[in-house]
């Protein structure tokens, strides 16, 4: 009996560069380049859900939007299921494939059409069934995300934020994509609601065989509901890795000083304490500095982190967890970052 094949990646990013140009004056002359996101690399494997997390202005959503054909991709390739992104957005397949769901689900649905006429018109349009299966298409997909029958006649503003996402969601979900960015959708609702939310998603890559990049800032969240997580700081990925392993011992100063912020309930409960505080704001990335992003806001950059990009690399000890700083591997970091020093008792 041969082993079966695993499933092939969701999506692979290599080298995806997205840069949009600096305008000034009445004739509004190029006069910069601003460079969102410089040479990003990561999977998301089938039925996988990878966070992409860091401060606003660190390329994330630039990154997400770029994955469904929605900004502007400079260099690198993308591949959607083995596809390659530009011949599927040349074909107009891509939205079969792939989806996004927005922060603000009120700001992207219709707000003069109920529930059941926005999800019917993309059930419609994409003839993913018969014209006489769409009310009974409409009603599965509300059941699949958890929304009564009788909310189907509603308008937007009628329902709450939670209700609202839930819609927003189900419309993603009419066309049959195989892959949805979420970017940001549970920062504005009430936590209570954040987790049924998240454990939606986790029902629909089970049931559903769909892949999810989920943008957030929010590390506690992230931690929830995550296979794998990107950090990216100025348009690159600092460090990426396992999510039990990213939290447990984090390798790259950025990352720890992203954790060390996540506020404790308990002050006896495990969490980093102390550790690594950023000391400036994130780049301009219409001006970036020479060498790694990170060396104004970082207590242990030297000379050698203002000469160049720190490629990503395998910490020792840690594989499949990768990590762009000079001076990951070396005592002082390892120290101030290791879990017995941050952790409390």
């Amino acid at each position: 009996m041969t082993a079966e094949a695993p499933a092939p990646d969701a999506v692979t990013v290599e080298d995806l560069t997205v840069r949009f140009p600096v305008r000034s004056g009445v004739l509004r002359r190029v006069v910069g380049t601003v460079r969102a996101v410089d040479g990003v690399s990561f999977t998301v494997p089938a039925r996988g859900i990878v966070s992409l997390v860091g401060e606003s202005g660190s390329g994330k959503t630039t990154t997400g939007r770029a994955l469904v054909g929605l900004s502007p991709i400079a260099s690198g390739r993308v591949r959607v299921h083995g596809a390659d992104l530009d011949e599927l957005r040349r074909d107009k397949t891509l939205p079969r494939l792939a989806q996004i769901v927005y922060q603000d689900p009120y700001a992207s649905l219709n707000p003069r059409m109920t529930v059941r006429a926005m999800i019917g018109e993309v059930v419609g349009v994409h003839r993913t069934v018969p014209p006489e299966a769409v009310a009974g298409r409409v009603a599965e997909l509300l059941g699949q995300v958890g929304l009564r029958p009788e909310l189907a006649d509603r308008y937007p503003h009628e329902l709450s934020g939670g209700q609202r996402q839930r819609a927003a969601i189900a419309r993603a979900l009419a066309v049959e994509p195989r892959f949805i960015v979420c970017d940001e959708i549970v920062s504005a609702l009430d936590v209570s609601v954040q987790g049924q939310i998240v454990n939606l998603l986790q029902d629909l890559r089970r049931d559903q065989d769909v892949s999810f990049l989920f943008i957030s800032h929010d590390m506690s969240v992230v931690r929830h509901i995550s296979d794998r997580v990107v950090v990216m700081y100025g348009g690159l990925i600092m460090e990426s890795a396992p999510s039990e392993e990213l939290f447990a011992a984090p390798r790259h100063p950025y990352t720890h000083a992203l954790l060390a912020a996540v506020p404790v309930p308990d002050p006896r409960s495990p969490g980093l304490r102390g550790g690594v505080r950023t000391r400036a704001e994130p780049p301009d990335p219409a001006s970036l500095p020479a060498g790694c992003r990170f060396q104004r806001s970082c207590p242990f950059a030297t000379a050698i982190c203002r000469e160049g990009d720190p490629p990503p690399r395998l910490p020792a000890g840690a594989p499949g967890h990768t990590v762009a700083c000079h001076h990951a591997d070396t005592p002082a970091v390892r120290e101030a970052l290791s879990p017995e020093r941050t952790t409390a008792p």
